[in-house]
Formats: structure tokens, C-alpha cells, sequence
């Protein structure tokens, strides 16, 4: 069986290109992320590689997925009515996913769920309970109108009472008071729906100020855990995060490495016997098989927090590869 091997090392693309202003800084003391820890196993026999169809079947059955990510600890629950109805497309859980992964907070899951109080108290109950979660991000449902009840559910499912935020409702006063004068406002007068934006849970642990919008974005620590709580606009999103959240909360991650082993005309189930014996051998590493039919070709993606147990992973994959004939260059 013939084909070409290539290594490729994904590197993070930059996030603040679109952000004009400056970072603001805050104290708050930052927990040491939870950190995986390696353990050096003998590597077993070289593998052909090879299993019969059937085989391969009734492995997969007992043993659904290929290899589990072990590194999950962010989740995060997406609100929204349009998002769950398809009117709107989740950008901002695939961008805070990438972020997150390369901070070196990567995800267990994520999850949308509609503009409903019962629905979100549960979701985020959940995520509390979850013992390897230890960062939540809540966007979505912030805003001035009635089908806006994040907040309203957050106090419930952290006992708290709702409150006025008095600096939050300065700065919407603020924000009315310009916007009235460059005559995108009838009133200059604070509205009840601008006061819903700075009504929060009572406690919070930090209240971001939202550089591009009236709702801000809060903290809360329940459970030993960091709650956070976004605007669903993905401007206002993205400014919260880079200008406030990951400077000051999430900068002790060690960030992911990612290596990518991609071959042509590849069967994806004769991977299978390597990839259960990498999954043993190294837990703390996630890999992953992902074939694209457009261009023939399968993708082994190695995930990890020490870049040099990743590398080991890669170069196994390559030298038992390597006996069946699959020879290419190598860079990263």
C-alpha cells in the first residue's frame, strides 16, 4: 500500500488584530491550572498495522471512540433560542474553543441550549457538578429584552439575589447619554430594559467592563470553580476575552501542542490496533483520526501538553507507518 506522510505543527493564529485598545489589567488571584502528569511506559512490539474488517468492527463496538481526550477542563454553554433553531450560526463556541485549547484550557464539551430559565439553571448545574470541569462559559441572553434571562437564571442556580451593579449602570448612563448626542437615541433617559443589563447575581468575583457594549461580562467562583459569564454579540465577546479574561485569568495554561500526521489514500481502520496501544501508553496524550474525503486524506492529530511526549506519539506513528511502506517528508 503506497502513500506520502507529511508533519505539520498547527500553530495559533492572532486574535487581537482587531482589537484597538489597550489591555486592562486586574488583580485577582489566578489558580494554578490542574497539569497532567506523564508517565514513561516501554513501547510495545512493532504492529503491522493490520485488521480484518470484522475485527476492526467488533473493536470499535466495544470501544466506541478511538482515543478519549484526557486534558478536558473548560466547557462551555452557548444560550440562545437562535442558535438552537439554526437561524444563527455559533461563532463565538468555535472561536472560544480554539482559544481555549491553545491557552491550555481546552474543552470537554459544549452545549446549546434555547432562552429558557429551567433549561439553563440545569445546564449550568450541570457543568458545576462535572468534577473535571473547572472553568464554565456561559454567552448569550444578557441583553435589554424580556427572552434575555441569563442573569435572572444565574442567581437561582447560585443562590443569590439579583442586584443593580452600580458601576455597570454608570457606564450604561454613560453610553445612553453619547449615543442620545450623536442623535442614535430619541432619549438621553436610562430605560428598564438598559437597567436588565446591570442587573446581576449578587458576589460577583469580577465584573468586566465591555470595551463595545452596555452588558458586561461577569466572574463568578462556585464550587471551586470559575464561572464565566459572556455577552453573546461575538465583538463584545472577543474584547472581553483578549482585553480582560485571558491576561489576567487564564495566563498560567500551558498551551497545547499539536502535531498532525496526515497521509493519502490511507484506511482509517487499520490505525485502529496503533492507536488503542497509544492510548495506554500515553494517557496524557490525545490522538485522533479524522479522514476527508475531498482530498483523500486521513489526518492522525496528536494533542498534547508536553510538546516532547506529542513528539514521541509522532514519531511512532511515523516508524510503524514507515513498515508498510509510507515514506515523505517531515517538517513542522
Amino acid at each position: 500500500m503506497g502513500g506520502s506522510l507529511q508533519l505539520f505543527q498547527v500553530l495559533p493564529p492572532a486574535f487581537r488584530n482587531e482589537l484597538d485598545n489597550a489591555v486592562v489589567t486586574v488583580r485577582h488571584p489566578t489558580r494554578e491550572p490542574q497539569r497532567l502528569c506523564a508517565t514513561d511506559q516501554e513501547e510495545a512490539e512493532p504492529d503491522p498495522l493490520h485488521v480484518s474488517f470484522d475485527d476492526a468492527v467488533q473493536a470499535l463496538e466495544s470501544h466506541p471512540s478511538s482515543i478519549v481526550p484526557r486534558m478536558a477542563s473548560s466547557s462551555i454553554v452557548a444560550i440562545g433560542d437562535e442558535l438552537v433553531g439554526g437561524f444563527t450560526q455559533d461563532t463565538n463556541s468555535s472561536w472560544l474553543a480554539e482559544r481555549l485549547r491553545i491557552l491550555g484550557y481546552p474543552l470537554k464539551r459544549i452545549s446549546a441550549i434555547r432562552d429558557r430559565p429551567n433549561e439553563i439553571v440545569e445546564q449550568v448545574r450541570r457543568e458545576l457538578d462535572d468534577p473535571e470541569v473547572t472553568h464554565i462559559f456561559c454567552s448569550g441572553g444578557l441583553g435589554p429584552t424580556p427572552d434575555d434571562r441569563t442573569f435572572a437564571s444565574l442567581a437561582e442556580v447560585l443562590g443569590r439575589d439579583l442586584i443593580i451593579w452600580e458601576e455597570t449602570r454608570q457606564r450604561i448612563e454613560r453610553r445612553v447619554r453619547r449615543m442620545h448626542e450623536a442623535g442614535l437615541l430619541e432619549s438621553p433617559e436610562v430605560t428598564e430594559g438598559n437597567l436588565r443589563m446591570a442587573r446581576i447575581p449578587a458576589e460577583p468575583a469580577h465584573v468586566f467592563k465591555n470595551r463595545r457594549g452596555m452588558a458586561p461580562g461577569v466572574l463568578y467562583e462556585a464550587s471551586g470553580k470559575r464561572l464565566f459569564v459572556l455577552p453573546g454579540v461575538p465583538l463584545e465577546l472577543k474584547s472581553i476575552f483578549t482585553e480582560e479574561i485571558e491576561p489576567e485569568f487564564l495566563a498560567e495554561g500551558s498551551a497545547a501542542t499539536v502535531r498532525e500526521v496526515r497521509f493519502t489514500f490511507a484506511v482509517e481502520a487499520r490505525f485502529y490496533p496503533l492507536m488503542r496501544e497509544l492510548e495506554e501508553s500515553f494517557p496524557d496524550v490525545s490522538v485522533g483520526s479524522y479522514p476527508n474525503f475531498e482530498t483523500k486524506e486521513l489526518v492522525i492529530r496528536c494533542l498534547g501538553t508536553d510538546p516532547k511526549r506529542v513528539d514521541e506519539v509522532v514519531e511512532i506513528v511515523r516508524r510503524r507507518t514507515a513498515q508498510l511502506g509510507m515514506t515523505g517528508e517531515s517538517r513542522r
